[in-house]
């Protein structure tokens, strides 16, 4: 059973010490899938819920009531399907090799740092002092930012750029993100007050009958 999971997952793990190969394998020989893609993206969200409700009050000062898992995973898919589109329309522009699905998977495969490092860190953050909190935010830290290495290491690979041209496309995938997220904003408030608009229209009618 054990074997059975290290086998599912070696890309992942593969992917944490060998990134540049192990992106290009899973680019030019089909290494990988979708679903474990998925699979690895869900078990980051779980670990970021495990983090939510059970790092040490002395690390993260929380309400309980206020810890809510499933806005939490809304926001982690939005903001993850946001980067991919816009990191993909930036990159057509640019020469980009990558397709949407490559995109999304090496996205994924990247969270590997934080699927595997944040519930042991979290357990850690229980039996440590206030003094010693910050060892449990240097492992959630480190997480991250070889999550955000990984991800820039696959850029470079499945779109064939150089180093340069990578943290241009990262720069102007940010832009179009913002631009992405301020068209959805002016859209949603734009069918608010229309909303708003045609209900009090209405109920306006309906008190004159």
């Amino acid at each position: 059973m054990i074997k059975r999971i290290f086998g599912f997952y070696a890309l992942p793990l593969y992917i944490l010490i060998s990134p540049i190969k192990g992106f290009y394998e899973m680019k030019f020989e089909n290494r990988g899938t979708l679903k474990l893609a998925i699979a690895n993206f869900l078990l980051m969200c779980v670990s970021l819920a495990f983090l939510t409700q059970y790092t040490s009050i002395l690390a993260v000062p929380r309400h309980p009531m206020a810890m809510h898992s499933l806005w939490q995973f809304a926001q982690v898919t939005i903001m993850l399907i946001l980067f991919c589109v816009s990191n993909w329309a930036v990159t057509s522009l640019t020469d980009g090799e990558g397709k949407v699905k490559e995109i999304l998977m090496m996205v994924c495969y990247a969270m590997t740092p934080i699927v595997i490092l944040t519930i042991p860190a979290t357990i850690f953050s229980n039996m440590l002092a206030a003094q010693e909190m910050a060892f449990f935010n240097l492992i959630i830290q480190f997480s991250m930012v070889w999550f955000v290495a990984l991800v820039f290491i696959g850029l470079i690979v499945i779109h064939n750029y150089t180093v340069t041209k990578a943290i241009t496309t990262v720069i102007l995938t940010f832009f179009a993100l913002l631009i992405v997220v301020f068209v959805i904003t002016l859209m949603f408030t734009l069918f608010q007050q229309l909303y708003v608009f045609v209900w009090s229209i209405s109920r306006e009618i309906t008190l004159r009958e």
